[in-house]
């Protein structure tokens, strides 16, 4: 049996000896009339406000096998037992539906290879079971059934696991006639299983005509919404799946659910709850997991909202049964401890019933959920007084059937105290505490909720900017100053699609950061239980990157290879600016590093440097070059007369530059490079004036050097 479905069912006769404790809501007894000693269900299937089925188990001999059934259609009043096979030694029984009175489904896999396994459909309150198996259905000796599921009386489902002989796909078969045909559902309509995935016996939830689930031991949940002929599956999330036993599953309505889970990677195993707003698309893993929440099964109460929890446990003072009303996310203890529930399930808000152990004498084994249980709802427990009354409707979704009362301090009215869900009016301020009496003729219970009444204003929005200069990428706080009575609530809302608000968008105030420049609006919605207010303003986002500049020292040549001074005149409009200097080619090195503000440069070669500045913001980043000429002159002086002799023209140039020599009758050797030092031109000439034709070169800073005995001078050049 793949889910040690019993292995949970631990505390059985050790309860005897200690006081139990029954719910004031689930005061009544029944007998369901198993035959085998410390009977009770295993399987539970509560179909109507009369018709109950259930399976049975022994539990001194959890490991036994047993095929019992037991029914009523008489709310309990008695119970009617039988068997569902011949015989013990060929089908153990994976899961129980119950259709309605006289019609129900057990699914079930071979007890001898613990594989393969069968349908059997009875039609006769269980007098007998019919095979309803159909042909190639979970023949393959890898394969298992684990569930049979009705929407319908009509529409059903029945799945077994993965198997080499169903291209390694779940099996799943539907059907449209009450089980009298049946189709393979293909694997393309199904997610692929994991390595070593398989479902778990029993594991299932249905809601409405249209919507199944099942679990597996992998962590996954498969969900369909159009009655099993096309499936998605969800990972549950934060746990290694290979690690996660799907135990419980159950659904209120299409979209909110609850799973139960057992993780074995941890020793010993855990206890996990997940829920689900979505129908199973996602689900978030509970964090702090309520201690009255019963571990042993779960069930949604149709029709209501509310989940119903049972646990089956011998340490004193742990609630046994409770409810939720939030989606599973915290639970209320129904106030029993010491009984052994196995499992619940409920028809509707007043029909419901949990299984437990039947004691000496075959007596007992089911408690029936007899007693009211007060619940209601107001959408809001802040009502505004605008005018001379005001008015709510609460939502009533007590359990039990019966009467009500509904009741209040002075200055409340009701237009029915006993109305299921009356209206109430309040003429004045106040707190009030507006109480709720469930009665069924048998018991009662009681609930009560405080309601503030206040003078309500209708809102004003209202928010001050940032002023200044606005910059993008930059935190801008935007301050609130709406008014109104109750406080509003509060939507922010921008037109730039790329900007970001926190803490998030319906805080107080807010901080929001525009990504780029432009000219965006922020709006405001203000809105409380008089109406609603909006404002919008215009805010113009600069591009605040860097603004780089630096100088060098005024003379362009450096004969010494001394370190040079450079000075940082960069600024920035949106906080500290950060720095990267660069020298192309290499030859330099910056001191005491290339991210200083102001830092010193070292040549370590002669050649002509071209230097970078890098500057960044939180805006962005923004870069500066500026060149400089070193010379060792090693043996040759820069001659400052020849320099300022030395003319060229036009500059900058776009093809043709004339150099004009000084007229001494000397020869010269004229170098042209580029920044990076590579020489592009090189001549001697005795010449006045020598043209060079620069036009096939790329723009940019070019270097001209003339050499002549003794003496040298480097002019820089612009090719446009």
């Amino acid at each position: 049996m793949k889910k040690q479905l019993l292995t949970i069912f631990s505390a059985v006769l050790a309860t005897s000896a200690i006081a139990q404790i029954t719910s004031p809501a689930w005061q009544t007894l029944q007998n369901t009339n198993y035959t085998m000693t410390s009977a009770s269900s295993k399987f539970l299937d509560v179909v109507s406000s009369n018709v109950v089925w259930s399976v049975g188990y022994s539990g001194t001999g959890v490991s036994a096998n047993y095929n019992d059934f037991s029914r009523t259609i008489n709310a309990g009043t008695t119970f009617n037992t039988g068997n569902i096979y011949a015989d013990t030694n060929t089908y153990v029984i994976a899961n129980l539906e119950g259709i309605d009175a006289n019609t129900a489904w057990v699914s079930s896999y071979l007890k001898g290879p613990q594989a393969q396994g069968a349908i059997h459909k009875t039609t006769n309150g269980g007098a007998t079971w019919v095979n309803m198996t159909a042909a190639g259905m979970y023949t393959n000796a890898a394969s298992f059934t684990d569930i049979i599921a009705f929407t319908t009386s009509s529409v059903g489902i029945t799945m077994g696991d993965p198997h080499a002989g169903n291209a390694n796909e779940f099996e799943i078969w539907r059907t449209a006639d009450a089980g009298a045909t049946w189709t393979l559902v293909p694997g393309a309509n199904i997610p692929n299983p994991t390595a070593g995935e398989y479902g778990l016996v029993n594991i299932y939830a249905k809601q409405g005509t249209s919507n199944y689930w099942f679990g597996t031991n992998k962590g996954r949940i498969f969900r369909s919404t159009d009655a099993g002929l096309t499936w998605n599956v969800a990972v549950l999330p934060g746990t290694p799946t290979a690690s996660l036993n799907v135990n419980n599953i159950a659904f209120t309505t299409s979209l909110t659910g609850v799973s139960y889970v057992y993780n074995s990677s941890t020793t010993p195993s855990t206890f996990e709850e997940y829920v689900t707003n979505n129908g199973g698309v996602s689900w978030t893993k509970v964090t702090t997991i309520d201690p009255v929440l019963g571990r042993n099964d779960i069930c949604a109460i149709p029709g209501t909202g509310i989940f119903a929890s049972c646990a089956n446990t011998s340490t004193a003072n742990i609630s046994n049964l409770s409810y939720s009303k939030d989606g599973g996310l915290t639970w209320t203890d129904w106030g029993s401890s010491n009984i052994a529930y196995l499992k619940v399930d409920f028809a509707d808000a007043c029909s419901g019933w949990a299984s437990t152990f039947q004691t000496a004498g075959n007596l007992g084994g089911i408690y029936k959920f007899n007693g009211p249980t007060a619940i209601f709802s107001l959408s809001s427990n802040n009502v505004c007084l605008s005018g001379p009354s005001a008015t709510v409707v609460p939502v009533n979704s007590s359990l039990g059937c019966g009467s009500y009362t509904w009741s209040s301090s002075v200055g409340v009215a009701f237009s029915s105290p006993t109305a299921t869900n009356p209206t109430i009016t309040f003429t004045a301020n106040g707190t009030y505490t507006i109480a709720l009496l469930a009665n069924n003729g048998f018991t009662t219970n009681a609930t009560s909720q405080v309601v503030n009444v206040i003078g309500c204003v209708s809102p004003v929005a209202s928010f001050n900017s940032p002023t200044g200069t606005l910059c993008n990428k930059a935190v801008l706080n935007f301050t609130n100053t709406s008014t109104g009575s109750p406080v509003p609530t509060y939507s922010w809302s921008t037109s730039a699609a790329n900007a970001t608000i926190n803490p998030s968008s319906t805080a107080t105030n807010v901080s929001i950061t525009f990504s780029t420049a432009g000219v965006y609006s922020v709006t405001l919605l203000a809105t409380n239980g008089n109406g609603t207010s909006q404002v919008t303003q215009t805010v113009n986002i600069s591009n605040c990157a860097p603004v780089v500049g630096f100088l060098l020292p005024a003379s362009a040549t450096n004969c010494t290879l001394s370190p040079i001074t450079t000075t940082n005149t960069s600024t920035s409009a949106n906080g500290a600016l950060s720095y990267t200097w660069s020298i192309m080619p290499a030859g330099g090195t910056f001191s005491p590093n290339a991210g200083a503000q102001n830092p010193q440069i070292n040549f370590t070669a002669a050649g002509n440097y071209t230097i970078t500045l890098n500057a960044s913001n939180a805006s962005g980043i923004s870069s500066a070059v500026n060149s400089i000429s070193v010379s060792t002159c090693v043996g040759i002086a820069e001659n400052s007369l020849l320099a300022s002799n030395v003319k060229l023209y036009p500059n900058p140039t776009k093809d043709i530059v004339t150099v004009s020599l000084p007229h001494n009758g000397n020869e010269y050797t004229v170098t042209v490079t580029d920044i990076l030092g590579t020489i592009v031109y090189t001549q001697k000439t005795s010449k006045n004036d020598t043209q060079i034709n620069l036009a096939n070169k790329a723009k940019g800073i070019y270097f001209i050097t003339i050499e002549g005995n003794k003496e040298k001078a480097t002019k820089k050049i612009i090719v446009e």
